[in-house]
């Protein structure tokens, strides 16, 4: 027996079902309330399969997180489009302005890609004022993450291989990234 599927399979157990949050009769509206979101794509721009992260500009395991997807959003082979859903919950100033930097960017990736990188360094500039529109999307992100009863940052909702919706808090791993979330080999 190998011993990454037996941990992959052991990592999947432990992820919380997403149905177990919301029943099926509301899993439909859930997925419409993420897709509705405002958020940032990475990946194809016609996937097969879209994962939500929530993230937060002030939030160091969201920059890591992002850096581990970064092999898997870039892989030829990747067929998932990772939405990148912008919240506001740890640094109130920090979060919502260099939020705003990145949902107003004329290209938003690009934005959140240099945030991400220059993370160590305090990340990209701040957009001040943040126009009231952009302060209202970040909003209604935030209080959408609150409303799933989601309360930590980063956190990451897709489908694993048999369908079933997951919802994993905190910083995943290449590995199970890469078998878990992306379903690449």
């Amino acid at each position: 027996m190998k011993i990454a599927p037996l941990m992959s399979a052991l990592f999947l157990a432990l992820l919380l079902p997403l149905a177990t949050q919301a029943n099926e009769a509301t899993m439909e509206s859930l997925l419409a309330k993420l897709e509705a979101s405002h958020w940032v794509a990475e990946g194809p721009q016609h996937p097969k399969r879209v994962a939500y992260v929530f993230t937060d500009m002030a939030c160091p395991y969201c920059a890591t997180l992002w850096e581990n997807m970064q092999p898997m959003v870039n892989d030829p082979a990747n067929t998932l489009q990772v939405r990148h859903i912008i919240v506001g919950l740890i640094h109130p100033k920090r979060s919502f302005t260099q939020g705003a930097a990145v949902l107003a960017a004329a290209n938003p990736a690009d934005a959140l890609a240099r945030h991400e990188r220059l993370f160590k360094q305090g990340g990209i500039s701040p957009l001040e004022p943040v126009p009231t529109a952009v302060r209202s999307q970040i909003h209604n992100n935030t209080g959408l993450m609150i409303g799933l009863g989601l309360g930590a940052t980063p956190t990451l909702v897709f489908q694993d291989s048999q369908g079933q919706w997951r919802v994993a808090p905190g910083v995943l791993g290449e590995e199970a990234l890469r078998e878990a979330v992306f379903q690449l080999q």
